[in-house]
């Protein structure tokens, strides 16, 4: 008798789970045919952008990935125009050429920047100048981000640093135009990869 009780419980909690399920199917279907699918995609592209907030920090630190050298570029611009006296090249190689001869167009010495040859992901751009941040004590930071990897990257480096003010910039001139989505090819590729890598961030770092 106990096991035909039992063979019932998980009858009906099957059912259960089989009547939620296409619950959750005949809503996402709904929404789908009701919402202007084309409006709500273009929104989750401007989504990933986070606005910029710009502010004298202890330390700048420059993410790589799509586009380096216009992250590059945006670290040595910050940094010239005083809003920070060291760089932290995260995720480069260690001879990167670009690096060491844009910094030293720009007048910098090797003194004022160094290279992170570690991290391999945004997480790890931020988890690994955690030494840095305790040695010199580091209350504040400025990070270079693109703008679709900017929302997600502020997640990250704000669920590893929770103490610290985590300030946030990227480049004007990125080839990713949310506002284009549809003309775009290489704005709908990015996003494409970025959605994914979003939707993981934000379950795994955003509480």
């Amino acid at each position: 008798m106990t096991k035909v009780k039992n063979i019932l419980k998980i009858i009906i909690k099957g059912l259960y789970f089989i009547q939620l399920f296409i619950f959750i199917i005949v809503v996402c279907l709904g929404i789908y045919l009701v919402v202007d699918t084309d409006r709500v995609v273009e929104a989750f592209a401007k989504y990933l952008v986070v606005e910029k907030s710009i502010h004298a920090a202890d330390v700048i630190v420059v993410t790589s990935g799509d586009e380096d050298p216009l992250r590059i570029a945006e670290g040595i611009r910050l940094f010239k125009e005083g809003y920070s006296n060291y760089i932290i090249f995260s995720g480069y190689n260690k001879d990167n050429k670009m690096i060491h001869d844009a910094m030293a167009a720009a007048g910098l010495s090797e003194s004022s920047y160094s290279i992170d040859d570690q991290a391999t992901s945004t997480i790890e751009n931020a988890t690994f100048q955690e030494a840095y941040v305790k040695e010199h004590q580091v209350q504040s930071m400025l990070v270079v981000f693109s703008p679709p990897q900017s929302r997600r990257g502020l997640m990250a480096f704000r669920h590893t640093y929770k103490d610290l003010s985590i300030y946030v910039s990227y480049p004007d001139d990125s080839s990713y135009r949310p506002d284009a989505l549809f003309e775009s090819k290489v704005t709908r590729e990015t996003l494409n990869d970025q959605a994914l890598k979003f939707g993981y961030y934000f379950i795994k770092y955003y509480f």
